[in-house]
Formats: C-alpha cells, sequence, structure tokens
C-alpha cells in the first residue's frame, strides 16, 4: 500500500482524542451504515487475514512527528557530554549538568517532534543529537497548541433517559488554538475513496458529543507529501498499537491500558469495552508482534472488535544507541 497524508482542520472542540484505532474503528462503522453489512464484513476479513485495506496513524500537529521513544544516554555519558560543553543554549553558553538536566527533562515530556528535525536525523536516531538541538534551537519546538478544559455532564438512566440523582461528572474537551492543523498518514491503496470516508466523518462529527457539535472538521490530500523511502532497519510507530499475542514485540516503546466504549448500537446495552494493553505512538521498534491486529473479547457482544492496525516510518538508530538502552 501506498503512504499518504493528509491535513486536517478542526471546525469544532472535541471530546475524543484523535487517534489511530478510535478512528478505524469510527471508519469501519459509517461503512456498514452507508453500505450495508456485507461491505463491513469484506474489510474485518480482510484485516483479520493480513491484507488490511488501509492504515492510520493518530493526528499530530502539522508539521511535527511523535517523538522518538529512544533509548536515553547512560549517566556518565550525559555528565561526560556536559563536561564537554556538548549541551549549549542558543546563545552558544554551555550549561551546568543542572542545567542540563533540567533541560533534558523538558525535552523528555515532549510528546513531538518537529518535522524538520525528524527528518535530518531519522537515518541516524540519538537522543543526545536530539537534545543538543533542542537546547540550541527551542524555538523549533513549538509550545503546545490545543487547549483543553473540563465539562459537566449528568449521567442519565439508560432505560428511562431521565438524569440519575447525584449523577455529575466531570469530562474534558479540547479546542484547536487558532488556524490549527493536524497531519494524518495512512497507508491504503484507494486514497480517494479512504478520504472520502473520512470527509463524511468530519462533516458527521468524530467521536463523544459529536451529537452536540463536537468533532468536526475539514480534511483534504497534502500535496507537498513524499513518502521516505521504505528501507530501514527500524520503524517509528504512528499509531495505537496491539495484538491478541505481543510476542515478537521488540524495541523501545510505553505502553497504556486503554478502555472505550462500542457504538451506539450499544447504548441501551453494555456500552463499554474490556481495557486492552496496548504500545502507545513514538515506538521505536525492530520487530512487530505478528498479525492480524484485530482483538477480540473485548466486549460481551462478540462481533465486536477493536482494530489496532500499525502505521510507521522507516527509521534508524545511531550506531552504537542500542547499547544504551
Amino acid at each position: 500500500m501506498a503512504l499518504h497524508r493528509f491535513i486536517l482542520r478542526p471546525l469544532s472542540a472535541w471530546g475524543t482524542p484523535l487517534r489511530s484505532d478510535t478512528l478505524t474503528g469510527l471508519l469501519l462503522y459509517r461503512l456498514a451504515e452507508d453500505e450495508g453489512e456485507d461491505a463491513l464484513k469484506a474489510e474485518l476479513d480482510a484485516f483479520e487475514n493480513g491484507h488490511a485495506p488501509f492504515a492510520l496513524s493518530s493526528a499530530m500537529p502539522e508539521g511535527t512527528v511523535f517523538a522518538p521513544k529512544l533509548p536515553p544516554a547512560r549517566r556518565e555519558t550525559f555528565a561526560r557530554l556536559t563536561a564537554e560543553g556538548r549541551f549549549c543554549t542558543k546563545e552558544n553558553q554551555p550549561l551546568s549538568l543542572f542545567e542540563a538536566l533540567t533541560q533534558y527533562k523538558k525535552f523528555r515530556k515532549n510528546r513531538f517532534l518537529p518535522l524538520d528535525v525528524w527528518e535530518r536525523h531519522s537515518m541516524a536516531l540519538s537522543a543526545a543529537e536530539l537534545f543538543t538541538e533542542f537546547c540550541q534551537k527551542p524555538d523549533l519546538w513549538p509550545a503546545t497548541r490545543t487547549v483543553s478544559r473540563q465539562e459537566m455532564h449528568v449521567t442519565l438512566n439508560r432505560s428511562s433517559g431521565a438524569a440519575l440523582e447525584g449523577g455529575l461528572f466531570v469530562s474534558r474537551a479540547f479546542w484547536a488554538k487558532t488556524d490549527m492543523r493536524f497531519h494524518l498518514y495512512a497507508e491504503t491503496q484507494d486514497s480517494p475513496r479512504l478520504l472520502a470516508r473520512l470527509k463524511r466523518i468530519g462533516q458527521i462529527g468524530y467521536g463523544r458529543d459529536s451529537s452536540t457539535g463536537k468533532g468536526v472538521f475539514e480534511i483534504e490530500e497534502d500535496p507537498a507529501f513524499q513518502a521516505p523511502a521504505a528501507d530501514a532497519p527500524h520503524k517509528l510507530l504512528l499509531s495505537v498499537l496491539s495484538s491478541g499475542d505481543l510476542h515478537g514485540l521488540q524495541g523501545w516503546y510505553a505502553t497504556e491500558v486503554k478502555t472505550g466504549k462500542a457504538g451506539p448500537a450499544e447504548s441501551r446495552g453494555n456500552p463499554f469495552k474490556s481495557p486492552f494493553l496496548c504500545v502507545q505512538e513514538g515506538a521505536v521498534l525492530t520487530s512487530l508482534p505478528a498479525g492480524p491486529y484485530v482483538l477480540h473479547g473485548i466486549h460481551s457482544n462478540p462481533a465486536i472488535v477493536q482494530i489496532t492496525q500499525p502505521l510507521t516510518l522507516p527509521c534508524k538508530l545511531a550506531e552504537g544507541e542500542e547499547s544504551h538502552a
């Protein structure tokens, strides 16, 4: 499948983070609505048989990729590089060890890496080299461009539709700052069809509270995108990744336990999915688990599954980096 990049522009707030598995599930749900159960079954069978019709990334602020979870430099190595004056401010003043450690803590908290920095370093990834550039060119790392706020809600009785006494709860919603756009990567053999389906989701609304106007967006293909060469020993994960058997997963990564809800068809039954373990975006992998990336048994309804098809960019660690793990 060919790799494409789309530009997504939010037109409203959103309640559900723009992550690959949730967006994939919504694409399949809308497919069943628009083209029927047979079309849905055909795509699910393709995922099951290792011939995924598409793979999506999670959304990233335009001009960034997920920061790679690289093996950190050893303490003695970090102290030596600092003493040698390797880490400097943008005024080219060497940092003290305390200042370097303070800056390194900030560096490690960055969820996204500027795209031009990624392109320069992707074939020789090194935490020390990226941190050197972070110290000297902090303006390349943009501040967060989303605003998160809490919203009050009331719990409804699913049988009667009435509000439950004492059922107040708080959720979090997200707003993009002015003119903020996202990059969304996709592997597909039919980019126009996939884009049309994404546009439909953008018109209807994505995720939680779409019925109240949240999750509306515009999306178009990025004509300036050129897919990178695919020959590299490592892979930067741009999507949520899980599998029924995670044996074979190798690299540097962080995990999380992800929860969620089933679609509107289950709203009056059991809406909650079982939690599952997944690998977060930004993992640097030498080996992926064997597919298919279709999770079964996550809901009381056995027909409900979770798709965690991986999408990656090629990369390579700098010589000697693997020994830092």
